[in-house]
């Protein structure tokens, strides 16, 4: 589902990992969703430099 320009994502996501992403945020006062997208948008950055400075 589109929410303006960000796309919600629907997946299953095993329990250790909400709970270690959960407990990550907690400490940065962050949700875990709000964490999850901060990691999934600075990975996109890292890897569409990466895939420019190849050309």
């Amino acid at each position: 589902m589109a929410y303006g320009n960000k796309v919600k994502f629907h997946y299953d996501v095993p329990a250790y990992i909400k709970k270690e992403l959960a407990e990550a945020a907690k400490k940065l006062g962050l949700t875990a969703t709000e964490l999850l997208v901060r990691i999934i948008e600075e990975e996109y950055q890292r890897v569409k430099g990466t895939g420019q400075d190849s050309k």
